[in-house]
C-alpha cells in the first residue's frame, strides 16, 4: 500500500469518487466504486484487483494491517480529513470509506459448469433495469449458495455503483457472465451443460420446483424485468416456469422478493448449496 495524504479532491486519480451521480460512467470505464464499510471490506477480501482507498486517518489505522498485505503492494491510500470526505455526495452512505476496483474478466462459458455432488443453481437476468433491484438480486445469489449469475446487455450492470452498494458487496463473491445475447448464451448452456431453464412468472407456472430440482443436475432460474416480467421469447425457452401464489389479488411481488422465494424453494428441494 502507498500511503497519499490530499487535501483537494480534485486530483485526476479521485474523479471516480467525486461522480457518485454518474450511473453508468465508472463500469463502462471499467472501474467499480465500493463504498461503506461492509462493502469495502468484502471487496478487500475478495480477489479483485484494488486501485486505491479514500478514506480518513481512523479507517487508514483500522485496515492498515490489511492494506499491507503483498496483494495491495500497488494500492494508493488517499488519506483526507473527515471534512474533505463530507463533500463528497453521499457521504452518510459511504461512511468516509471508499475504494476503487478493477472490473473483472467476463469468465468464459466453460467456468459456469461446475462440478458438483448436488443440482447446480444458476440465476439469469432480463431486463432488469433498476441498480437497487439488481444490487439485492447478487445479495439474494450470495445469500442462496448460487453458482453463477448471467446478465443480459438489456440490465443494469450488477457493478454499478447502487447496486454494489445495495448488494453489501456481496457482488463480489459472485461469478457474473455478462451476456452479448442472454437468451442464445441460455441455449448454449442447456445444449452443453445440461441446464434446465425455469422462468419465474406471475401466473401459469408450476408452485414447486422439487420435480424440476430432483429430475435435472443444473437448474437455472430466469427472472424478468420490473414492469413486464420476461419477454414472449424468453418464455418460450424456458422448459419450466415456477409461479408464486398470489392472495388478495395482488398480482405479483418485487423482483428481488421473487428472486429470494424462488432461490428459497430451489434450494429447499436440493438445488445449490
Amino acid at each position: 500500500m502507498h500511503v497519499h495524504p490530499v487535501d483537494t479532491l480534485e486530483l485526476p486519480e479521485l474523479e471516480p469518487y467525486r461522480t457518485l451521480r454518474a450511473r453508468t460512467r465508472h463500469w463502462q470505464d471499467g472501474h467499480i466504486v465500493a463504498e461503506g464499510v461492509k462493502t469495502v471490506e468484502a471487496l478487500l477480501a475478495s480477489d479483485f484487483t484494488v486501485h486505491s482507498v479514500l478514506l480518513n486517518e481512523a479507517w487508514l489505522r483500522t485496515l492498515r494491517e490489511t492494506l499491507d498485505a503483498p496483494r495491495f503492494s500497488k494500492t494508493v491510500a488517499y488519506v483526507a480529513s473527515d471534512v474533505l470526505l463530507e463533500r463528497i455526495v453521499g457521504f452518510p452512505l459511504h461512511q468516509k470509506l471508499l475504494a476503487l476496483a478493477a472490473m473483472p474478466a467476463n469468465p468464459p462459458l466453460e467456468d459456469l459448469a461446475v462440478p458438483r455432488n448436488t443440482p447446480a443453481l444458476h440465476v439469469a437476468v432480463e431486463g432488469l433495469a433498476d441498480a437497487e433491484n439488481m444490487g439485492m438480486v447478487m445479495r439474494n445469489c450470495a445469500a442462496f449458495g448460487v453458482d453463477s449469475v448471467l446478465v443480459g446487455p438489456d440490465s443494469t450492470s450488477p457493478y454499478m455503483r447502487r447496486s454494489v452498494r445495495v448488494s453489501l458487496g456481496n457482488v463480489f463473491s459472485l461469478r457474473i457472465h455478462r451476456a452479448d445475447n442472454l437468451l442464445d448464451v441460455l441455449a448454449t448452456c442447456r445444449e452443453r451443460f445440461g441446464w434446465h431453464i425455469v422462468g419465474t412468472t406471475p401466473r401459469g407456472g408450476s408452485r414447486t420446483l422439487e420435480k424440476a430440482v430432483h429430475e435435472e443436475r443444473n437448474i437455472c432460474l430466469l427472472v424478468g424485468s420490473e414492469a413486464d416480467g420476461l419477454s414472449s421469447d424468453a418464455l418460450a425457452l424456458c422448459d419450466d416456469h415456477f409461479t408464486i401464489p398470489m392472495h388478495r389479488g395482488v398480482d405479483s411481488i418485487n423482483v428481488a422478493n421473487a428472486v429470494a422465494v424462488s432461490l428459497y424453494e430451489a434450494t429447499r428441494h436440493g438445488a445449490g448449496e
